[in-house]
């Protein structure tokens, strides 16, 4: 299959679907994007018995893309390991605010980290870290004042993490401590999810600002 990746004709195929993706909001690392069409091309080949190269007219972009939508679904089986899928950011704005305001969503995505990661969601660990990393970013940033300014679209999804944490926390029994045995943690976890939805209420009021 190494061969068929560097055809013309695959590498067009992959743009096509790397755009039908764009248009259905999911930014996806190309590797991914790569890996999934050379996935279908071998098994188009196999099944009809020809050559990879010759499969590639029966490969459509957006069916292609449609797979990947469907499988990077949230609520879709096994989407806790799907990596390098983001949210296209379609709004390229800023919200401006204190640095220490910062330190919320900071708090709240690492502890979205602890317990995505104590509970084997390694999707929502890396996209939480990858939102933490820019926040810092935001902060260290050489300003006049004494402010940070927040892509709308970073705090966007640090809100929807931050919520979909609490949830699963509440509905799919998530706790900081699944080791099996009792030892105070079932107390602790009851109160986090009230904790972090008035942190994700806190993003939201913030990210609103820049629409007034």
């Amino acid at each position: 299959m190494a061969d068929i990746r560097n055809a013309q004709a695959f590498k067009a195929l992959a743009a096509q679907t790397e755009a039908e993706l764009l248009t259905r909001g999911l930014d996806v690392v190309s590797v991914a994007v790569t890996n999934v069409l050379a996935h279908n091309v071998t098994m188009v080949a196999e099944r009809l018995g020809i050559q990879p190269r010759s499969a590639l007219r029966y490969i459509e972009p957006a069916a292609v893309a449609d797979q990947i939508a469907e499988a990077s679904a949230v609520e879709s089986e096994g989407a806790h390991a799907v990596h390098g899928v983001r949210p296209v950011r379609v709004d390229d704005r800023s919200a401006c605010m204190p640095r220490w305001v910062c330190s919320r969503p900071l708090m709240a995505l690492a502890q979205a980290v602890k317990y995505a990661s104590n509970n084997g969601d390694t999707r929502t660990v890396q996209h939480a870290v990858d939102l933490i990393f820019e926040i810092g970013l935001a902060i260290g940033a050489d300003r006049q004042d004494d402010t940070a300014g927040l892509p709308l679209g970073l705090l966007d999804e640090a809100a929807e993490i931050i919520e979909r944490v609490a949830g699963r926390i509440e509905t799919s029994g998530w706790s900081i401590c699944p080791c099996g045995e009792d030892h105070g943690q079932n107390k602790a976890d009851a109160r986090v999810p009230d904790v972090l939805r008035g942190d994700a209420d806190l993003v939201r009021k913030i990210r609103a600002k820049a629409d007034q």
